[in-house]
């Protein structure tokens, strides 16, 4: 009988973890809770905890949350939960002796306040955050102080105009990068135009990122030439079958046109189209990844196995697949430079409608805050305390504009060396449920942003105890990724941590 796989034996002190992040107020601290843990309602508990005592005011503090559907649901819950508290400070002050809870009367008076003055609390996402510092400031942001948001829609459509004027001229141009990019996607199954547009708003979404790509060499017709030989002895194998029904036949048709169309090319003694040659591999490596069907006899052809022939075209594959890989990488850093001058149409346009972007927002906010000393003191001591939820999907402007604030040097401008301020930051995440990629969330940021933080003074706390699956069920969940989810800093996969049930079985279930 074989083992069970052994479970990661780490025990975290749940119960520790949520009275650590309740009362210990003056030390910034960043959570790690897996769904269902009741991480937010740990975040209102944290709240409510620093209006109470007085530690914060509800002016000064900064909730950050992903959506505003989850910004809405913040605040009601935080109203609830105040109101809440609010009750048991009454009743704490009626009722009992003054001994026993000196307390209560400061707890009621700021309660009361905080109550009144809900609605002064930033709480929202990180894009409503900064076009609120956006209009305070203006000047020193240099923009036009009645500026408004683009929704994304709004921006899809004015970045296709921008995209239709820029692809008119640059082909009226005969720009050869972008000639290369459009024959290299012929015949693939979206419109070459349509890749370039996506290829284009990925890069427009990550223009913070100005500095040139690196470009590495690349012999781009020498690996064609070698890629078309490999094609033409693979094709003249295929050739030996004598059952044009064969499976394997039948897998290798494309690389049987290919040869041909190159030995028609030699033949007519047509100076070699590396742009077409190249577009054509790409097109080949995508069906020989399709279609990788063997068939079952022993045989392909009299005296050929097929499972030489099967690792020929395994080895085809895995050199095509290489050339796609590594042509992509030397084409995209040509074809970020092209770019640049539709991001400069696109903005032209923007600025001219009055709207900002999200990026916008993002760049702008980091760019006042770091490069304008005056405005940095300022918010730093304006937000006492700043919250943010789902940080797992913090991109890196965003990290960077929340560690400025929380710096406690105001002289610092470098976020990856900002040490927090003790008790002004707190964040929630969970790294198994990164978007990753959305948003340019990444994972990998994530995790180093997290040692960084546990080195200048924040502690990390987990919760462990989950309040959505009975026992016997979270140990099967338990048995199953404990051994497949192992962390790995280079790739991003998060480390598994451990639940414990903390729910009843339904009434009349089998677990």
């Amino acid at each position: 009988m074989s083992q069970m796989p052994a479970i990661d034996n780490r025990h975290f002190d749940d119960g520790a973890a949520r009275k650590r992040i309740r009362t210990s107020l003056d030390e910034s601290l960043l959570v790690e809770a897996a769904a269902g843990t009741g991480k937010t309602t740990e975040l209102i508990g944290r709240i409510v905890a620093l209006l109470r005592t007085g530690r914060a005011r509800v002016e000064k503090l900064v909730a950050v949350t992903f959506t505003n559907k989850a910004a809405g649901e913040l605040k009601l819950r935080l109203r609830q939960e105040l109101d809440r508290a609010l009750v048991d400070a009454r009743r704490s002050r009626d009722n009992s002796s003054s001994d026993e809870y000196r307390s209560s009367p400061d707890e009621y008076r700021h309660l009361t306040k905080a109550i009144a003055h809900l609605e002064e609390a930033r709480i929202g996402t990180i894009h409503s955050f900064c076009a609120d510092l956006l209009r305070e400031r203006p000047v020193e942001a240099r923009i036009d102080p009645a500026f408004e948001e683009l929704t994304e829609p709004e921006q899809r459509r004015l970045f296709r105009r921008a995209f239709r004027s820029w692809l008119e001229e640059k082909l009226g141009r005969s720009s050869t990068v972008l000639r290369r990019v459009l024959v290299r996607n012929t015949g693939r199954y979206r419109i070459p135009s349509d890749e370039l547009y996506e290829a284009a708003w990925s890069f427009l979404e990550h223009r913070d990122f100005d500095c040139p790509w690196e470009r590495r060499p690349f012999p781009r017709e020498e690996k064609v030439d070698h890629l078309l030989e490999r094609v033409a002895k693979l094709a003249a194998v295929s050739q030996l079958c004598k059952d044009d029904k064969d499976p394997l036949y039948v897998s290798l048709v494309g690389v049987r046109e290919l040869a041909e169309a190159r030995r028609r090319a030699d033949e007519e003694h047509r100076v070699r189209d590396y742009d077409r040659w190249e577009g054509l591999l790409v097109h080949l490596q995508e069906e020989c990844r399709r279609d990788r069907k063997k068939g079952r006899s022993r045989h392909f052809a009299p005296d050929l196995l097929r499972k030489d022939v099967v690792q020929q075209r395994e080895d085809l594959l895995v050199e095509l697949e290489a050339f796609v890989r590594d042509s992509g990488a030397d084409l995209a850093a040509l074809l970020q430079s092209e770019m640049r001058g539709l991001v400069d149409i696109y903005n032209s346009r923007k600025r001219a409608s009055g709207k900002l972007d999200f990026v916008d927002l993002l760049l702008m906010t980091r760019d006042l805050v770091k490069t304008n000393g005056e405005v940095r003191r300022y918010l730093q001591s304006k937000f006492t305390h700043i919250l943010v939820d789902e940080f797992q999907d913090t991109d890196p402007l965003q990290a960077e504009i929340v560690l400025l604030l929380a710096a406690d040097d105001p002289h610092q401008t470098d976020w990856l060396e900002v040490r927090p301020t003790p008790g002004k930051l707190f964040l929630v995440g969970d790294p198994k449920q990164s978007i990753y990629r959305f948003r340019r969330a990444d994972v990998v940021l994530y995790q180093e942003l997290r040692d960084r933080l546990k080195g200048r003074g924040v502690g990390l706390v987990h919760l462990t105890h989950s309040f959505r699956a009975p026992k016997p069920l979270q140990d099967l969940i338990n048995l199953s990724f404990a051994p497949e989810m192992k962390e790995d800093r280079s790739t991003g996969q998060p480390g598994y941590v451990p639940l414990e049930a903390g729910c009843s079985p339904i009434s009349g279930s089998l677990i």
